[in-house]
């Protein structure tokens, strides 16, 4: 518990807080808001503030759990800041990784701050609503994802064109219009941060289908994202074969490793089921993708379990 309210993790997290008052300030005020642009900055001050001390408590508990060891600090880094957890695993392989628990911590602070700073910049936050608990879920148990969503921010802050007014605040997720994307014409999502959205706002089948990816990652939080991914590690090259044989190899891998995920199995049916077409033996009907979901999750979640029982 010392730990969590190190005097210099609370100055830094205000610090960060400040910053990101100041962002928001001249920001609503180019965009013309006036006296109100002074709540957008009181609000981004306290998301960003907490946002930070939230992430690194968090990620301390965590921690904690499991002693702080080498190993514990590998896991949790992987599970909960992706990449620098990745850098971790590997220098592992050699001694010791990288990044210490301190640094992961610090790391966290960081990633938290970025969070709670756009959440308050774009005010996307239903306070009066399920707002509490989507923000802490962003900063805590979802921030593997959210690790990715602010570097979504990062870099579409200049073109990635973020929705903004009365039709996008308070609707719990940021949508931009351009941005990073990684197929012309799909949109990217990643934490509670979509990008590439065209003009597909609030409501409309596309967002709605993002919307769940969103949620996704709230109610699994790490295990989401290692799924998802593990999916199409996992489907790769029997797509590659099956696509050498049917002659269709980059439909085959699309197909096998993104639209058969079971999480877009799941997005797919439930927001915009006729975006998910195509020939059987690709596009898997749902009397196969859904008992074919169940087995490679199975097994992804044992994989899971094991990579935790390492680190605790």
């Amino acid at each position: 518990m010392t730990r969590i309210f190190a005097l210099d993790a609370i100055l830094v997290a205000l610090g960060i807080g400040l910053v990101g008052a100041i962002i928001a300030l001249i920001i609503r005020l180019v965009k013309g808001d006036g006296a109100s642009a002074l709540l957008r900055a009181l609000e981004t001050f306290l998301t960003a503030a907490l946002g930070a001390f939230l992430a690194r408590a968090f990620i301390s508990l965590v921690l904690d759990l499991g002693g702080n060891t080498d190993a514990t600090v590998v896991v949790t880094s992987l599970l909960f800041t992706i990449w620098p957890g990745v850098i971790n695993l590997v220098s592992w392989i050699f001694g010791h990784p990288v990044f210490g628990a301190d640094a992961v911590l610090w790391i966290a602070l960081v990633i938290g701050g970025l969070v709670g700073l756009n959440d308050g910049l774009w005010k996307i936050q239903r306070w009066l609503g399920f707002g509490v608990l989507t923000f802490l879920l962003d900063v805590t148990w979802g921030l593997g994802g959210s690790t990715n969503g602010a570097l979504l921010h990062l870099i579409n802050i200049v073109w990635g064109d973020h929705g903004d007014g009365d039709a996008e605040n308070r609707q719990s997720a940021h949508r931009y219009a351009s941005g990073f994307r990684l197929k012309s014409g799909f949109a990217f999502t990643q934490g509670a941060v979509m990008s590439n959205m065209g003009g597909h706002g609030p409501g409309s089948p596309l967002h709605n289908h993002e919307f769940i990816h969103v949620w996704q990652n709230r109610i699994l939080g790490p295990f989401f994202w290692f799924s998802y991914m593990g999916w199409m590690a996992l489907l790769f090259l029997p797509a590659l074969i099956a696509g050498l044989i049917g002659k269709s190899v980059g439909n085959t891998i699309l197909y096998w490793c993104y639209y058969d995920d079971p999480w877009e199995v799941m997005a797919y049916s439930i927001a915009n089921p006729t975006s998910r077409t195509g020939p059987g033996w690709q596009c898997w009907p749902l009397g196969l993708a859904i008992p074919l979901n169940v087995l490679g999750i199975a097994g992804l979640g044992a994989f899971f379990a094991w990579i935790v029982s390492v680190g605790f």
